[in-house]
């Protein structure tokens, strides 16, 4: 498209950003940005976290804000981080039974990806602030790349197999 104007596009939105671009929707259900899910299944009662953190003698500490994720959240993200440590195992395990070490190229295009998601949950672990913001293009930046390369990695496993692109 010779002469076609191209829009810039900012590469990365800071958290700052996202949080304004949100706020404005609208209710859905009656439901806020902030509602607790399912009536708040899952949420430690208020005041709990700040009375066990006393409990062992750290004073001064607050009430999680509004944007702490509950329990089964915290669950989800963790065991997430930890299948993708699996699977890469797997991925590894399966390059030695087979012999073909293209296999080994997919468990490191997708370190990148893991990566990724330990950004998102040390963004989390600080309550989303401004301060650790740089996470979130961290985490955008490590997802697009980890994609590039798990595809680049099974591109080579493929061809390796036999495969052409006359097969499509």
């Amino acid at each position: 498209m010779a002469g076609a104007a191209v829009a810039a596009v900012p590469l990365a939105i800071s958290g700052l950003d996202l949080a304004a671009a949100v706020e404005p929707m609208p209710n859905i259900l009656g439901l806020t940005v902030h509602e607790p899910f399912l009536f708040g299944v899952g949420d430690l009662p208020a005041g709990s976290f700040e009375s066990v953190l006393r409990s062992v003698g750290l004073q001064g500490v607050h009430d999680e804000p509004l944007n702490g994720l509950t329990i089964p959240t915290w669950v989800i993200h963790v065991s997430s981080l930890v299948e993708w440590l699996v699977a890469m195992g797997l991925v590894w395990k399966y390059s030695e039974t087979t012999g073909n070490e293209k296999w080994k190229g997919v468990t490191w295009g997708m370190l990148p990806l893991h990566s990724s998601g330990i950004c998102a949950c040390t963004y989390h672990l600080f309550y989303n602030q401004a301060s650790v913001s740089f996470l979130v293009a961290l985490q955008a930046f490590l997802t697009t790349f980890g994609n590039t390369t798990v595809a680049y990695a099974t591109y080579r496993l493929a061809t390796s197999n036999g495969w052409t692109r006359a097969d499509l």
